[in-house]
């Protein structure tokens, strides 16, 4: 019974059952379109513009990393190109010295070759004239030995004069047994 006597109030005016009037409902609902109006206006636009402009600065920012991308990838090629030409500048320096050190190893070489060449034929020279100057010197002992020799077998004074043809004799004797 109490449920039907509910039942039949909200048929008759559900308004009055829930303890609502019809005032109070126009007046929320005003509210509500003001409330929405006013937010649309103080909020959603303002965050709206917000939005664009965050999305045109993203955007400008990808615009610019990629600019920036294909200026760094520029750099790197041509840092590439540089490095592969200095790679090949310093692979010809490298060469050029091989051959300027082979080249300076060889006039060293050649040089120290005709050192030694010209040292022999000084040593040669040397021993030339050494050899000369003792046989000179040998000449000189025999000379006097001889002269010494012959006083003592003749027993008298030899003159120069004898003394420089029993030398010359003697020598040419010696010479032509040193020769055979």
């Amino acid at each position: 019974m109490v449920i039907d006597l509910i039942g039949r109030q909200l048929l008759a005016n559900p308004f009055d059952a829930l303890g609502l009037e019809w005032q109070s409902i126009v007046l929320h609902l005003f509210n509500l379109v003001v409330l929405t109006v006013g937010l649309y206006f103080l909020l959603f636009k303002p965050v709206k513009k917000m939005i664009r402009q965050r999305q045109e600065k993203v955007r400008k920012i990808e615009k610019d990393n990629a600019a920036l991308s294909e200026e760094v990838r520029q750099m790197k090629e041509s840092t590439e190109k540089v490095l592969s030409d200095a790679k090949k500048e310093a692979a010809s320096i490298q060469e050029n010295a091989v051959r300027a050190a082979n080249q300076k190893a060889d006039d060293i070489l050649a040089r120290a070759r005709d050192q030694a060449k010209n040292m022999i034929e000084q040593t040669e020279r040397s021993l030339g004239e050494e050899k000369r100057n003792l046989q000179k010197e040998i000449e000189r002992q025999i000379a006097d030995v001889s002269v010494l020799v012959a006083e003592k077998v003749i027993e008298k004074s030899i003159s120069p004069e004898d003394n420089k043809k029993l030398i010359e004799d003697s020598l040419a004797e010696w010479n032509s047994h040193e020769k055979q």
